[in-house]
């Protein structure tokens, strides 16, 4: 085999291995496939007992990632009835060399109206280590939000005095948007009747 011949099949077998590279990399950051169910909390039975199908609602989100690259989230359920709002927060382990810290033990996030104003802290029901990725299922009550409101979720640590004063939070309901039932697949119905 001559040499043109060699050089030219390893520098195709690079090429090859950097798209299949890249394409992984894009797998995973697009992967939404943990924590996306509802969890069955007490105010999400008793808003199923009432009101059956209709009590959850979902809208997709506008955009993929925080407007600094720190976070993201996805899988938003909503219950009018009690308030309650669900959704998985994530965000890539390169955040603790961002914001110069260990790990995320000190982390916490927050759902805050347009005028920056904190409406409800999250509470971590679950959390998964998925590639590169830390998903975070939150929970939020006493959110009522209004067809003209704004929602933002906010990651925060204030060890790394983060979010800063520029910072913008990822946003989960826009003036507007319009919310669709949630469909409850079979696990979630028969959690929610136990």
């Amino acid at each position: 085999m001559r040499p043109g011949k060699i050089i030219g099949r390893i520098f195709l077998f690079i090429f090859i291995a950097g798209l299949l590279v890249i394409l992984g990399r894009i797998f995973m950051l697009e992967d939404e496939g943990s924590l996306t169910e509802l969890i069955p909390t007490q105010a999400a039975r008793d808003a199923y007992a009432s009101l059956g199908e209709d009590a959850f609602f979902t809208h997709k989100f506008r955009t993929s990632l925080s407007a600094d690259g720190y976070f993201s989230a996805h899988s938003l359920v909503y219950n009018r009835e009690d308030g309650e709002l669900q959704l998985t927060g994530r965000y890539n382990e390169s955040i603790f060399a961002n914001l110069g810290v260990e790990n995320g033990d000190n982390f916490y996030w927050e759902l805050r109206d347009g005028d920056g104003n904190t409406i409800a802290t999250a509470e971590v029901a679950d959390w998964e280590e998925k590639y590169f990725y830390c998903h975070f299922r939150l929970i939020f009550s006493g959110v009522h939000i209004g067809e003209e409101d704004t929602l933002l979720l906010y990651l925060c640590c204030d060890a790394a005095e983060y979010p800063g004063e520029d910072t913008q939070g990822f946003p989960v309901h826009r003036p507007g948007q319009e919310w669709k039932t949630y469909k409850l697949d079979r696990e979630e119905r028969q959690a929610l009747e136990e």
